[in-house]
């Protein structure tokens, strides 16, 4: 899993997720963000169009309370496993404005934050 890969979780009787990878590897773990439908409630820091992923079909929100560290080899796993499947990679549109509101919003969790913060400085000074 790389900076900007996207991967789907769900199945047919509940709502697929699509996930965005939006730090490069780190000691085996991504920050990931979710990408969900809009709602009345939902978070609009980062409001998607149909076509700013090819997943997307109508207007949706990365809602950043859902926000997670991730172990590459649990994703990995899940692929190889069929609970999740690989999807096309973010446009680097897409990915900036993903990371930007990663650090913007109130509900991203405050671990996940720091995670991201300091992977994000480890690429900046390699």
């Amino acid at each position: 899993m790389n900076c900007g890969d996207t991967f789907l979780t769900g199945d047919e009787d509940d709502d697929y997720h699509l996930w965005i990878v939006i730090t490069p590897p780190f000691e085996d773990e991504v920050v990931t963000v979710s990408v969900t439908t809009r709602r009345k409630r939902s978070e609009t820091l980062v409001v998607l169009q149909a076509g700013d992923h090819p997943f997307l079909r109508h207007e949706s929100v990365i809602p950043y309370a859902f926000a997670r560290v991730r172990n590459i080899s649990d994703i990995a796993a899940a692929i190889a496993n069929d609970t999740a499947r690989k999807r096309e990679t973010a446009s680097n549109a897409l990915l900036k404005r993903a990371q930007a509101g990663l650090l913007e919003s109130d509900f991203t969790p405050n671990g996940v934050k720091s995670f991201f913060k300091e992977v994000m400085n480890n690429e900046a000074n390699h």
